[in-house]
């Protein structure tokens, strides 16, 4: 029903890919939703990289045949793309709770390609609305691309992924540098690689730049490295939930939880049952 879209102004140094990836499975374990998530890139690429040590799951998300963004441009081009489609034609990530549409196969060059891209991303996206409780669409780094600026249209939220260079924020935030697809929209902020000790903390960049929305400080994590180099994020942050009683959250578990409970506010996702309400409460 919801559609949140992260991106990142920067062309890299922001870790939105690793945030992307990462959200939507805090989102699943958290609240009573069924999440989807997915990219504005090709197959294999952006957030896919994050699970791909499962070969069993990602040589059907990889499959022209069977799986992702292509099978769906088939059932668009012939009008019988629906929900159920997007749900069938996803891979599940954790049963009945988090599922991962793969990109598309297809290299699209010439203007046209693109758009066509675009247009079958906004169809693929209107459709999640009623298969999913949320999506999670990656809209890439820099400057969008066809499919990427269809994922920010379609955003009731977008997370714009930020780092702590104050010359390169300048720039983005203070010289008209946000696309128009998001300057309307609502938006909270995710700094990467957040050092509590550098003197552009959360406070001075809102205050600097006039920002609004929630941000969140998402600190380096040797960790998520790893888990990123090896393809098992969602191994990690299952791990780093705690166990019972969230004794052992790590602090990047609590800045992605504070930012999918800001999300789960701004969007109206089912809150917390009373019984994992306790457990936070216990930790």
């Amino acid at each position: 029903m919801s559609l949140v879209a992260v991106w990142s102004p920067l062309n890299g140094g922001t870790g939105s890919t690793m945030l992307a990836a990462a959200l939507p499975i805090v989102l699943a374990m958290e609240y009573q939703t069924r999440v989807l998530l997915t990219h504005g890139g090709h197959a294999g690429e952006r957030v896919e990289l994050a699970f791909s040590d499962r070969k069993e799951m990602m040589d059907n998300a990889l499959s022209f045949h069977d799986n992702g963004m292509d099978a769906l441009e088939r059932l668009s081009t012939s009008g019988r793309l629906n929900p159920e489609n997007v749900r069938n034609y996803s891979v599940p990530l954790i049963a009945g709770r988090l599922d991962l549409l793969g990109g598309s196969r297809v290299l699209r060059t010439d203007l046209s390609a693109n758009e066509q891209g675009a247009t079958l991303m906004s169809r693929v996206l209107e459709a999640s609305r009623h298969s999913h409780d949320v999506t999670v669409a990656d809209a890439g780094n820099g400057a969008p691309g066809a499919a990427d600026r269809a994922i920010l249209n379609a955003a009731d939220l977008v997370v714009i992924g930020m780092n702590q260079n104050l010359h390169l924020l300048e720039t983005v935030l203070s010289k008209g540098g946000l696309p128009d697809e998001v300057k309307e929209k609502p938006c909270f902020y995710s700094i990467g690689r957040y050092d509590r000790e550098c003197s552009a903390t959360l406070q001075n960049i809102k205050r600097r730049f006039g920002l609004k929305g929630y941000a969140a400080g998402v600190p380096y994590c040797s960790g998520m490295t790893d888990a990123w180099n090896t393809r098992n994020v969602l191994m990690y942050m299952q791990r780093s939930r705690g166990g019972y009683g969230r004794k052992r959250w790590n602090s990047l578990y609590l800045a992605m939880q504070g930012l999918a409970q800001g999300i789960a506010e701004e969007c109206g996702l089912p809150a917390v049952p009373a019984k994992a309400r306790a457990m936070h409460a216990l930790g």
